[in-house]
């Protein structure tokens, strides 16, 4: 699978349910959101193939969900046979990601992303991976025009992040090249209940780049020297040209978006 030439990112997975009761698990009639199927196979199982079949993926360390609910899988057989690390989840998810950082060490690149990112493929991955590695900077954010992601699927209901060379939406792809990268999810974990309010997170940047921000003035190089200035971590924002990476299953919409996406692919 992997290539001893080509460097390497450890990945982390993130995919427990947050609720009690999640709506998508429940509408699929699956103990927990990340087993629900789409084009015939869990997500998790489809985000794990294709981190697994990259030459750029090193090892998958997968937060959650609980052990029990993966019994009778073939996830748990990869868990079981060491090829997928598995860690419990915590109570949010920046503490999942800071308590995985601390299983995997401080001298690897990690590559973040979540079992929800129904259409993720080794293309993708590889993409991501690929142009990370070039970024001068700790911490790489992937990010879709919004205009492709309508373009190639209109019916699609995206949060947007509106600057001013965008709009562009998320895609939950992250890379943490740096250990002063890992330092941005302290950050994160004041703000991660914001997610779907992309305003609240830039007042947290200064009044100054809320009011550009809202006046369509804001522009992802602005966003990347205010990060550097407030937090000295260097951050850049990966464009990708694969509408489907914005795609990830928050509601039962969304699951059946991606359920149509896989039948037309």
């Amino acid at each position: 699978m992997q290539s001893t030439a080509t460097p390497q990112f450890d990945a982390i997975v993130l995919a427990a349910d947050r609720e009690v009761e999640n709506p998508v698990a429940k509408a699929a009639g699956m103990p927990c959101k990340a087993l629900a199927k789409v084009g015939g196979k869990p997500m998790l199982a489809i985000v794990l193939d294709a981190l697994r079949q990259s030459p750029y993926i090193n090892a998958c360390l997968l937060c959650g969900p609980p052990r029990k609910m993966l019994e009778g899988t073939g996830i748990e057989a990869l868990i079981s046979q060491t090829q997928v690390n598995w860690i419990e989840p915590q109570h949010s998810p920046s503490l999942s990601v800071l308590t995985a950082f601390d299983a995997i060490g401080e001298n690897r690149p990690i590559l973040l992303t979540t079992a929800d990112s129904a259409l993720l493929s080794e293309e993708i991955v590889n993409y991501f991976c690929s142009h990370s590695l070039k970024c001068e900077c700790d911490v790489v954010v992937g990010l879709v025009h919004y205009r492709e992601v309508i373009a190639r699927i209109p019916q699609a209901k995206r949060t947007t992040l509106r600057f001013a060379d965008g709009p562009f939406c998320s895609c939950n792809l992250f890379a943490f090249l740096t250990p002063q990268g890992r330092k941005i999810v302290s950050f994160w974990r004041k703000l991660e209940q914001e997610r779907k309010h992309p305003w609240r997170l830039i007042r947290a940047l200064g009044p100054v780049a809320l009011v550009r921000y809202w006046l369509g003035k804001l522009g992802t190089e602005d966003v990347v020297k205010e990060v550097k200035k407030k937090l000295g971590i260097r951050v850049h924002f990966l464009v990708l040209p694969y509408p489907e990476a914005a795609i990830d299953v928050d509601s039962v919409e969304d699951w059946e978006l991606a359920q149509q996406l896989a039948r037309e692919s």
